[in-house]
């Protein structure tokens, strides 16, 4: 089902709010999301073709359901204490995925190197703000959500912000050396995590 991909330019729209500014002019064949995307005034009108869902979303809910089959979307799943158990229904455009690459980034990045493994030539991404959005609960799908990282929990935000900077040079110096003919291109914020990019 992916094959298609290759050699296509990805739109991918993280939580943060830079999801809220004006995105709408870039040319892009796909457009991926994340979990609570489909709660998003903006992204409600378009078509997410593939988005990531980790733990927290319910993907039962009327709303996910709703949104889900009205656009055929592909929803993916990493490997997450949540679903062992969880009685999935029967839509035929869910997958599996998971990455070398896990850190405390979220599924985002890890989305990031999806798209280069799949082939994309241009990864146009937003809302990948950095932890000065969550402190201030500025989220885009869940406005007032301040929920970080269990490993980050209590701590200030200067530190947060130097294990986030680090791991996302760990990132990019890891894409761009496996997947140097993708080209990354941050329209949001968060200018300081992705100067590798």
């Amino acid at each position: 089902e992916f094959e298609d991909y290759a050699g296509k330019t990805l739109m991918l729209v993280g939580g943060g709010p830079s999801a809220n500014k004006d995105w709408g002019d870039v040319k892009y064949d796909y457009l991926w999301s994340i979990n609570h995307f489909f709660k998003n005034d903006m992204l409600k009108e378009k078509k997410v073709h593939l988005a990531m869902i980790m733990g927290e979303p319910d993907i039962t809910s009327k709303e996910f359901l709703e949104y889900r089959d009205k656009n055929q979307t592909y929803i993916g799943f990493e490997i997450h204490d949540k679903w062992p158990n969880h009685k999935f229904d029967d839509y035929g455009r869910y997958f599996c995925m998971h990455t070398r690459f896990y850190g405390r980034l979220g599924a985002g990045a890890r989305m990031k190197i999806f798209a280069a493994h799949l082939g994309f030539d241009k990864v146009y991404f937003t809302a990948f703000d950095g932890p000065e959005a969550i402190f201030r609960g500025d989220h885009a799908f869940e406005p007032g959500k301040k929920t970080l990282p269990g490993v980050f929990q209590g701590m200030p935000l200067n530190s947060v912000s130097y294990f986030w900077k680090m791991q996302y040079d760990y990132l990019w110096d890891y894409v761009r050396v496996l997947y140097p003919n993708t080209k990354f291109i941050n329209l949001g914020g968060g200018e300081i995590y992705h100067e590798k990019a």
